[in-house]
Formats: structure tokens, C-alpha cells, sequence
């Protein structure tokens, strides 16, 4: 068995013994030297890993993050302000066009019809031009199909130096109405839409000119999106003839006139589009024409004469009569979807109605013309 040796420990314990005894300088000169050695192998391990690892991202401050995030919201606002400035100006231009149309036809037929159509696109042509934009900012789920809340109101008034947004102004959807401002705050205004029940404008067809107009401005829309997606070449062909077709001049007629008012079911989103008519009939003779019977459509002096003409179709046009003091004449309102069958005895018809501007559950944005008995006075 092999003799364990501690003379190792022995010589250990006297070195640590005698350093106790060195002088404080050499001790000094050894810790400095020591330090510089860790100091240098810290800084090459550091190096190193520093070889292996990914480059840092500089992490940005709070107030820095915040600042981009309100720089964004900014910059969204300002979009969507240009955007809704370019549709404002889109609608003018179309609202001249019509203008222009209409003279056209004035000038080629020299009818009195054509000059009232004129006078009334001049109109709202002027309505226009004083028009402002604003966005939906709330909708009570109880009163989804009734009311709304917009961002603007007298502020916005006192800034324009006109007063637009006061009660009884139009609200429309592109060229389509779709409310009426009732209240009016400080930065904030109530719609009533024409789908509440309490909301009644008056209407009529109308049938020809103005509803294949506007039927080919909505047929163009379509055209020009599916010319971008080179959409197949026989769709684009099917639309051009369609086109054409709303292009040509055809007999212009306003007939049945009436009364629209909205579903009673507010939470029944699913309907909220859909509107009834009452009245509709052609008793009162009016700038537009005689009066007529209601089965046959003849004037009321002429029931001899074999021509009819249907008062009120599935398909037809309703526009504003101007008649109930509100709301401009002329501006497109909703088309027929369903005819009631007559009523043996019943003095008008009773329909139903869609609006033009299609749903309205998701609106974000309308515009407000000023109200027309204020611009009267």
C-alpha cells in the first residue's frame, strides 16, 4: 500500500502563510496584473459570442411607439377624408353630366318635361356643391334600423360659415337618399333613416329616361371594374350591349304617386332595406300629366281610348316628389320588388319596395345636404 505524501499541502499552506508578510506594493502589482488578465479574456469570450449570436434590434421608447401609432391614425383620417372628397367631387361630376344630358334632350324636343327634370338637376346640383361628408360614429343595436349618429353638426356649420347639417337635411348614400338629420348637437348630429316606420317621404315612379339612366350608371361601374380584371371577353360584350341598350332614348314617364315608410321590426336587420308603399295611385292631375284610372292607367277623359298603361310595375324607379316639403324632387329612392294584387273596391296599391342604396347595416360614411326649406328661406 502506497504511503500518502503531504508535503504538497504542506507547501501550499506555507506560501498562503507567507503572503501575509509581503509588502502591500507587490501585493497591489498582483491584483493590477490580475485584473487585466480577466479583464482581457472577458472581453475576447465576449467577442466571440458575440461572432455566433444575431445582431441586436435597437428597441424602441413607449413615447416612440406611441407617436407612430397616432401618426398612423392621422394618417388614416387623412385618407379617408381625401377619399370621401374624391366621391363628393365624383358626385358633382355625375350631377353635371346630367345636367348636360337633360339640356340635350330639352333642346331636341323642346318638351316641358325635359325643362322641370332640368330645373330640379339644378337644384340639387346647388344642394351639392354645399354638401358635406361625415362619418357614422354610432348605432344603437335597439334602434339599428331607425337611427344613426354622424361626427358632424354645428361646429361644422360655424366652421363652413353655411348652414348645412340643421334639421331636415337630406342624408344620402352616393346619389341615393337614405335618412334625414333630426337633432342636431355640437359635434354630433341624429339621422332618422327611411327604414323606420316614422319616416315617410313622398314618391313616384319613375319610368323611362331617368331610371335607365341610372341603371347605366351602375352598369358602367360594373364595366370599367371587370375591364381592370380583364374579366372574360364575353361579359364585357353582354354589358356594352346592355349598356347601349339603357342608353337609348325612350319614352320618359312619371306616374303612380305615394307614401314609403320602413319596417316596424328595428332588431330584424335582415329587412332593413326593404320598405312599404301605400297610396300609390294617379287620382290628382299634377305638372306631371292628368289624372288617371287606376286599373287602366288612361287619363280620366279618355276611357275610351284603347292604349294602357300600367301605373306601377315590379322593376320601376321611385324618385322624391318634393312634394312633402323635405326632400329635393327627383332624388332616386328605392325600385319596386312586389305589387300587392288589388283589392276589389281598394283605391291604390300597396307595395314594397327596396332601397337603392342596397344594405345599409354597414354604412360608414354619408353625405348631408343642406335642408331645403332653410335654403328656400
Amino acid at each position: 500500500m502506497r504511503k500518502k505524501s503531504y508535503r504538497p499541502y504542506i507547501f501550499l499552506g506555507l506560501f498562503l502563510f507567507s503572503l501575509f508578510y509581503l509588502p502591500g506594493i507587490l501585493i497591489q502589482g498582483m491584483r493590477n496584473s490580475a485584473g487585466t488578465i480577466s479583464k482581457g479574456l472577458w472581453r475576447k469570450s465576449a467577442s466571440v459570442c458575440a461572432s455566433f449570436s444575431l445582431p441586436s434590434v435597437p428597441r424602441k421608447t413607449k413615447d416612440q411607439v406611441e407617436s407612430l401609432e397616432v401618426e398612423n391614425l392621422l394618417l388614416k383620417k387623412q385618407n379617408e377624408s381625401l377619399r370621401r372628397r374624391l366621391l363628393s367631387e365624383e358626385r358633382i361630376e355625375n350631377q353635371i353630366k346630367k345636367i348636360k344630358e337633360i339640356i340635350s334632350l330639352d333642346e331636341k324636343k323642346n318638351l316641358s318635361f325635359y325643362k322641370r327634370r332640368k330645373i330640379a338637376a339644378e337644384k340639387q346640383l346647388e344642394l351639392e356643391l354645399f354638401s358635406i361628408s361625415a362619418e357614422v360614429i354610432h348605432r344603437d343595436p335597439s334602434e339599428w334600423s331607425s337611427t344613426l349618429w354622424i361626427n358632424v353638426g354645428e361646429a361644422e356649420n360655424t366652421k363652413l360659415h353655411e348652414k348645412v347639417v340643421s334639421v331636415g337635411s337630406p342624408v344620402l348614400k352616393g346619389p341615393y337618399l337614405i335618412g334625414m338629420v333630426e337633432y342636431v348637437g355640437s359635434c354630433k348630429s341624429q339621422v332618422r333613416l327611411l327604414t323606420d316606420v316614422s319616416l315617410i317621404p313622398s314618391v313616384r315612379v319613375a319610368r323611362g329616361g331617368q331610371e335607365n339612366r341610372e341603371l347605366a350608371a351602375l352598369v358602367k361601374q360594373v364595366l370599367d371594374q371587370l375591364v381592370l380584371r380583364e374579366e372574360q371577353r364575353e361579359t364585357l360584350i353582354f354589358l356594352n350591349n346592355l349598356l347601349e341598350r339603357l342608353q337609348r332614348e325612350s319614352p320618359e314617364h312619371f306616374l303612380a304617386k305615394g307614401e314609403l315608410m320602413g319596417s316596424s321590426s328595428p332588431l330584424w336587420r335582415g329587412r332593413s332595406e326593404v320598405l312599404k308603399g301605400v297610396g300609390f295611385n294617379y287620382d290628382f292631375a299634377d305638372e306631371e300629366g292628368p289624372s288617371l284610372e287606376l286599373r287602366s292607367g288612361k287619363p280620366l277623359d279618355q276611357l275610351n281610348d284603347e292604349k294602357c298603361t300600367s301605373l306601377i310595375e315590379v322593376g320601376d324607379l321611385l324618385v322624391t316628389t318634393g312634394m312633402d316639403g323635405i326632400f329635393p324632387k327627383d332624388i332616386p329612392v328605392a325600385r319596386v320588388t312586389k305589387i300587392a294584387p288589388l283589392k276589389e273596391g281598394s283605391p291604390s296599391f300597396e307595395i314594397e319596395a327596396q332601397l337603392c342604396a342596397g344594405h345599409i347595416n354597414n354604412l360608414l360614411d354619408v353625405t348631408i345636404l343642406p335642408a331645403l326649406v332653410d335654403r328656400e328661406e
